[in-house]
């Protein structure tokens, strides 16, 4: 027996056969509200920005912002950014600026490195990524 005989058969006795799995609608565990910026040095985001070079090398801007102000606080261009890297810039914008109190990041292979997590943790800043596919990440409510 062939599928198409299996159906017929099913909608003559009247009987309900799923064509299509059920797709799950909500997560298992449901996130805590993001609490949003209320004052400068509160909350930084990081994401990098892709383009090429007129003869095909690529390259890519490692960018990060202040949420509260909506200001770019710095632009590192380069071809490789390693977590090293990530971790002098977030650096040298501590002098600057001072520290952050968390930094909201994708799960981009830079930010998921050892050298940006032991900065974090070196000057008590939270990083808080964002789940796959969500780039928007917002709190739920």
């Amino acid at each position: 027996m062939n599928h198409k005989r299996v159906y017929r058969i099913y909608t003559q006795a009247g009987l309900n056969l799923r064509r299509k799995r059920p797709r799950r609608s909500r997560a298992a565990v449901h996130r805590d509200a993001v609490p949003e910026a209320t004052g400068p040095n509160k909350v930084w985001t990081m994401d990098f920005l892709a383009d090429a070079l007129f003869d095909g090398r690529r390259f890519r801007i490692l960018s990060v912002l202040d949420v509260f102000h909506r200001e770019c606080l710095a632009l590192h261009p380069a071809q490789n950014v390693t977590g090293a890297d990530v971790a002098d810039v977030l650096e040298r914008l501590a002098t600057l600026h001072g520290l952050p109190k968390r930094i909201q990041v994708d799960n981009g292979s830079e930010f998921i490195r050892k050298a940006v997590d032991r900065w974090a943790h070196d000057n008590d800043v939270a990083l808080v990524f964002n789940r796959p596919g969500r780039p928007t990440d917002v709190s739920e409510k």
